[in-house]
Protein backbone atom coordinates (compact mmCIF):
# COMPACT_ATOMS: atom_id res chain seq x y z
CA UNK A 1 0.00 0.00 0.00
CA UNK A 2 3.04 2.26 0.31
CA UNK A 3 3.75 5.02 2.81
CA UNK A 4 0.44 6.89 4.20
CA UNK A 5 0.85 9.90 5.37
CA UNK A 6 -0.74 10.71 8.84
CA UNK A 7 -3.71 12.42 7.42
CA UNK A 8 -4.56 9.98 5.35
CA UNK A 9 -4.24 7.20 7.74
CA UNK A 10 -6.31 8.92 9.71
CA UNK A 11 -8.91 9.02 7.12
CA UNK A 12 -9.18 5.89 6.01
CA UNK A 13 -9.33 4.66 9.82
CA UNK A 14 -12.41 6.93 10.17
CA UNK A 15 -13.74 6.25 6.66
CA UNK A 16 -16.86 3.74 7.22
CA UNK A 17 -16.36 2.34 3.54
CA UNK A 18 -12.35 1.41 4.39
CA UNK A 19 -12.31 -2.46 3.87
CA UNK A 20 -11.53 -4.21 6.46
CA UNK A 21 -7.89 -5.74 6.17
CA UNK A 22 -6.46 -2.28 5.98
CA UNK A 23 -8.65 -1.42 9.43
CA UNK A 24 -6.43 -4.29 11.11
CA UNK A 25 -3.65 -2.68 9.24
CA UNK A 26 -4.22 0.43 10.65
CA UNK A 27 -5.16 -0.94 14.22
CA UNK A 28 -1.11 -1.43 14.76
CA UNK A 29 -0.16 1.82 13.82
CA UNK A 30 2.34 3.61 16.17
CA UNK A 31 -0.59 6.83 16.86
CA UNK A 32 -2.72 6.48 19.13
CA UNK A 33 -5.46 8.87 16.73
CA UNK A 34 -5.32 6.29 14.39
CA UNK A 35 -5.93 3.74 16.59
CA UNK A 36 -8.65 5.68 18.10
CA UNK A 37 -10.60 5.93 14.84
CA UNK A 38 -10.33 2.43 13.91
CA UNK A 39 -11.98 1.59 17.53
CA UNK A 40 -14.31 3.82 16.81
CA UNK A 41 -15.20 2.41 13.18
CA UNK A 42 -18.40 -0.26 13.10
CA UNK A 43 -16.78 -1.88 10.14
CA UNK A 44 -13.88 -2.90 12.36
CA UNK A 45 -13.57 -6.53 12.85
CA UNK A 46 -14.76 -8.13 16.36
CA UNK A 47 -11.12 -9.65 16.52
CA UNK A 48 -9.30 -5.97 16.25
CA UNK A 49 -11.54 -4.10 19.05
CA UNK A 50 -10.98 -7.45 21.31
CA UNK A 51 -7.18 -6.36 20.65
CA UNK A 52 -7.80 -2.09 20.81
CA UNK A 53 -9.12 -2.96 23.82
CA UNK A 54 -6.33 -3.94 25.97
CA UNK A 55 -4.58 -0.33 23.67
CA UNK A 56 -2.48 1.68 26.74
CA UNK A 57 -4.28 4.50 25.26
CA UNK A 58 -7.09 5.48 27.23
CA UNK A 59 -9.24 7.13 24.05
CA UNK A 60 -8.06 3.87 22.09
CA UNK A 61 -10.12 1.86 24.75
CA UNK A 62 -13.02 4.18 25.75
CA UNK A 63 -13.91 3.84 21.81
CA UNK A 64 -14.16 0.16 21.98
CA UNK A 65 -16.23 0.26 25.08
CA UNK A 66 -18.55 2.66 22.89
CA UNK A 67 -18.91 1.15 19.91
CA UNK A 68 -21.75 -0.91 19.25
CA UNK A 69 -20.00 -3.95 17.34
CA UNK A 70 -17.93 -4.73 20.66
CA UNK A 71 -18.52 -8.21 21.58
CA UNK A 72 -19.89 -8.45 24.71
CA UNK A 73 -17.12 -10.65 26.52
CA UNK A 74 -14.88 -7.80 25.44
CA UNK A 75 -17.22 -5.26 27.11
CA UNK A 76 -17.51 -7.55 30.46
CA UNK A 77 -13.77 -7.45 30.41
CA UNK A 78 -13.76 -3.59 29.66
CA UNK A 79 -16.16 -2.97 32.39
CA UNK A 80 -13.99 -3.99 34.86
CA UNK A 81 -11.12 -1.23 33.71
CA UNK A 82 -9.46 0.81 36.87
CA UNK A 83 -10.50 3.84 34.97
CA UNK A 84 -14.01 4.57 36.00
CA UNK A 85 -14.44 6.37 32.35
CA UNK A 86 -14.40 3.03 30.47
CA UNK A 87 -16.98 1.65 32.90
CA UNK A 88 -18.82 4.44 32.41
CA UNK A 89 -18.09 4.36 28.45
CA UNK A 90 -19.60 0.55 28.93
CA UNK A 91 -22.58 1.87 30.33
CA UNK A 92 -23.65 3.98 27.72
CA UNK A 93 -23.16 1.42 25.10
CA UNK A 94 -26.62 -0.06 23.97
CA UNK A 95 -25.57 -3.62 23.81
CA UNK A 96 -24.13 -3.53 27.11
CA UNK A 97 -25.23 -7.20 29.00
CA UNK A 98 -28.03 -6.73 31.50
CA UNK A 99 -26.15 -8.62 33.89
CA UNK A 100 -23.20 -6.29 33.34
CA UNK A 101 -25.10 -3.32 34.17
CA UNK A 102 -26.48 -4.70 36.93
CA UNK A 103 -22.97 -4.90 38.41
CA UNK A 104 -21.89 -1.63 37.50
CA UNK A 105 -25.08 -0.33 39.02
CA UNK A 106 -22.88 -0.76 42.44
CA UNK A 107 -19.83 0.81 41.53
CA UNK A 108 -17.59 2.99 43.62
CA UNK A 109 -18.02 5.80 41.30
CA UNK A 110 -21.49 8.40 41.36
CA UNK A 111 -21.30 8.58 37.71
CA UNK A 112 -21.09 4.82 36.50
CA UNK A 113 -23.51 3.91 39.33
CA UNK A 114 -26.11 6.83 38.33
CA UNK A 115 -25.61 5.65 34.18
CA UNK A 116 -27.03 2.24 34.44
CA UNK A 117 -29.95 3.63 35.51
CA UNK A 118 -31.05 4.94 32.02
Amino acid sequence: MGVLSYDMKVDLADNHSTPTEILTMLSMDKSWDVRNKVAKNPNTPTEILAILSKDEAFYVKNSVAMNLHTPKKVLAKLSKDKDWRIRYSVTMNPNAPKNILAILSTDKNYYVRDSCSR
